[in-house]
C-alpha cells in the first residue's frame, strides 16, 4: 500500500512449477473433489479472506494458480469445487471481484474447465498465454505474428464466449534456455499493443525478479523456472521490464484516458461439441491478416447480430450440431454474408440447398488441394484435409477451382444473404504450417478471406495494402474523429501502403503519412484521422 501497489491475492495455490504444491496432508488426496481436502479448502479460504477484507492493497480475490491443473475431475466436480471457493469469498468479502486465475479453457461443454461454466461463476477471466503450453502456438519463434497475437486471441475467445471482461493475467518467455532477453521485449511490446488495442484490461508478466539462489521447494524443481523475472537477482531490470514501463509512460501521455473500445466488423463462429481453439485460433490470424476486425462466438449458442461471419473448419462429423447449422445459415437468410471453411469433416446437410454445393463421394483419405485466385494466378494455396470430400456445383458462382477443377472457393445467394465456401480448412492448416505468419514468403491463405471480405463489402477508414504482417484496429470517437493502432509482428521496421478516408490528424506514435505506414520492428502506430 505504500507503493502504490494493489493486489490480486491468489488463495488456492496447490499448482506450482509444473507439479503440485500441498500441504503434506493433502498428497494422498485429489484437491478437486476429495471432500475432505474440499472443506478445508474452503474453510482456510472463509478465514483468510475474512481476516484480510479490510486492507486496501487488495484489489481482488483469485481462486489460485492454475486451479484446474490441481487433478483430474469431471466437468460436474470441477463447478462444484469453483463454486464451493467462490461461495466462500463471496460470504466472507462481497464487495471484491472473483477473479478466475485459471491457465487454459475449453470451449467444449464437456470438459474440466469450460468457457462458460468460468465465465459463470467469475467475476473476471484470465489467461497465462505461454506458447509452449498451448496448441498451435510455439512452432513460430517469438516476435512473429502467432506468437505476438496468441495472448490476445486466446484472451478474446474467453471474453466473447465467457462472457466477462478477461486479462493477461501471466504471461512470460520461459527464460533464455530458449528465448534471449531482448528477443522476449520486442515481442511483448507488440502484444502489449494488441491488448492494449483489445480493451484487455490488464498484462502481468511472470514474474518479479530472478530466483537463482532459492534452494527449496518448488523454485528448485525446474530449472528454467528460477530465471523468468522481470528483474534478474540483483534487482537490475532487464529489457521486458523497460518495455513494460515505456508502453506505461506512453499511454499516460496520451490526451484521452482510455482508448475507445474498437471497431469489429466480423464474428467468428467456433465448435463447441469439439475443441474450437486451434480452429478458431487460425480463423483470427487469418482475418487479421486480411485487414478484418474480429470477434468470436460459439455455434452452439445464439450468435450475435453482424453482416459477415467465418465458419471455422471441423475435425469431427460431430463439430456442428444441426440447430447449429441452421443457425449459422439463418444469419445468411436474414442478410449476412457467411464464410464457410469446409473440411471434410464439416458434413453440413442440406448442402446444396444452402451452398450451392453438393458432395460426390467421401473417402477416408487424405487429399492435397491447390488452387489460386484468377486475379492473382502466382499466389498458390496449398492445403491438405485429412479425409476427402469431393463438391461438386449445383448453382453457385465458382470463384476459384483447383488444380484438378473441384471448386475452391464458391458464393451463392441464399435469402437476402450470401453463402461462401472454401473448400479446404485453411484455419487448421495455417496453424500446422510454418510458413503462413512468418518467413520471406508467406502461404496466403489470408487472400481468401481478404475476397470474402470484399464480396461482403466491408470497408474501413484505413485500408491497409497486401501487407499481411501489420495488424490494423479502428476505435470510433466523437465527432468523426477515429484513433487507429497498427501492431508490426515481424523482428523488423515496415512500410506499409494505406489509403485513408479522412484526414490524417494527430500523430502519437510511428511514422504516419496520408498514403503509407512506417513502424518500427515489433512496434506500433497510433494516430488518428477526422
Amino acid at each position: 500500500q505504500r507503493n502504490g501497489v494493489r493486489l490480486i491475492v491468489g488463495l488456492v495455490t496447490g499448482w506450482m512449477s509444473g507439479r503440485m504444491f500441498q500441504p503434506p496432508a493433502f498428497d494422498e488426496r485429489n484437491a478437486l473433489t476429495d471432500p475432505e481436502a474440499v472443506m478445508w479448502e474452503t474453510r482456510f479460504v472463509s478465514y483468510f479472506v475474512e481476516k484480510m477484507k479490510g486492507h486496501p492493497a487488495i484489489a481482488a480475490w483469485d481462486f489460485g494458480n492454475e486451479c484446474n491443473c490441481m487433478g483430474s475431475a469431471t466437468t460436474a466436480q470441477f463447478y462444484n469445487w469453483m463454486y464451493a471457493i467462490g461461495a466462500a469469498i463471496r460470504l466472507a468479502d462481497p464487495t471484491r471481484p472473483v477473479v478466475s486465475g485459471l491457465h487454459g479453457m475449453s470451449t467444449v461443454p464437456t470438459e474440466k474447465s469450460t468457457i462458460r461454466l468460468v465465465g459463470e461463476l467469475s467475476h473476471i477471466l484470465t489467461t497465462h498465454p505461454y506458447s509452449f503450453y498451448v496448441p498451435g502456438c510455439a512452432t513460430d519463434p517469438l516476435g512473429t505474428m502467432r506468437r505476438i497475437f496468441h495472448p490476445v486471441a486466446e484472451s478474446l475467445l474467453f471474453r466473447d464466449l465467457g462472457g466477462k471482461p478477461c486479462f493477461i493475467e501471466e504471461i512470460g518467455s520461459i527464460g533464455t534456455s530458449c528465448n534471449s532477453e531482448d528477443r522476449a521485449a520486442s515481442s511483448m511490446r507488440a502484444t502489449m499493443f494488441g491488448a492494449w488495442a483489445n480493451d484487455l484490461k490488464g498484462f502481468l508478466w511472470w514474474c518479479n525478479a530472478d530466483q537463482e539462489d532459492l534452494r527449496f521447494p518448488p523454485y528448485d524443481w525446474t530449472a528454467y523456472e528460477r530465471e523468468l523475472g522481470m528483474m534478474r537477482q540483483d534487482l537490475t531490470p532487464k529489457p521486458i521490464m523497460r518495455e513494460m514501463k515505456a508502453f506505461e509512460d506512453f499511454r499516460r501521455s496520451l490526451p484521452f484516458k482510455a482508448l475507445p473500445p474498437r471497431l469489429t466488423d466480423c464474428v467468428i463462429v467456433v465448435p463447441e461439441r469439439s475443441p474450437g481453439w486451434v480452429c478458431g485460433f487460425g480463423a483470427y490470424l487469418l482475418a487479421v491478416q486480411a485487414g478484418l476486425h474480429p470477434t468470436f462466438a460459439g455455434a452452439e449458442h445464439e450468435l450475435p447480430d453482424a453482416s459477415f461471419y467465418v465458419v471455422c473448419s471441423a475435425d469431427s462429423v460431430e463439430s456442428f450440431t444441426y440447430t447449429a447449422q441452421c443457425r449459422i445459415f439463418d444469419k445468411a437468410r436474414s442478410g449476412a454474408n457467411v464464410l464457410v471453411l469446409y473440411g471434410s469433416q464439416s458434413r453440413f446437410t442440406r448442402l446444396a440447398e444452402r451452398t450451392g454445393l453438393a458432395a460426390d463421394y467421401g473417402t477416408k483419405s487424405p487429399i492435397d488441394r491447390r488452387f489460386s485466385f484468377p486475379d492473382a494466378p502466382e499466389r498458390t494455396i496449398s492445403c491438405r484435409d485429412s479425409w476427402t470430400c469431393r463438391l461438386v456445383e449445383k448453382g453457385c458462382e465458382v470463384v476459384s477451382r483447383t488444380t484438378d477443377g473441384e471448386p475452391a472457393f464458391t458464393v451463392f445467394p441464399f435469402g437476402k444473404g450470401k453463402v461462401m465456401v472454401c473448400n479446404s480448412p485453411i484455419d487448421r492448416e495455417a496453424i500446422a504450417r510454418t510458413d503462413a505468419f512468418t518467413g520471406k514468403v508467406l502461404m496466403p491463405y489470408y487472400l481468401v478471406l481478404a475476397r470474402a471480405r470484399e464480396i461482403a463489402g466491408i470497408r474501413h477508414r484505413v485500408e491497409k495494402g497486401d501487407c499481411p504482417r501489420v495488424v490494423l484496429s479502428e476505435h470510433p470517437m466523437a465527432e468523426g474523429r477515429t484513433i487507429v493502432v497498427a501492431v508490426n509482428c515481424e523482428r523488423a521496421d515496415i512500410t506499409c501502403p494505406v489509403a485513408i478516408d479522412g484526414r490524417l490528424a494527430r500523430i502519437w506514435r510511428g511514422e504516419v503519412s496520408a498514403d503509407r505506414l512506417k513502424i518500427a520492428a515489433n512496434d506500433a502506430a497510433v494516430f488518428e484521422i477526422e
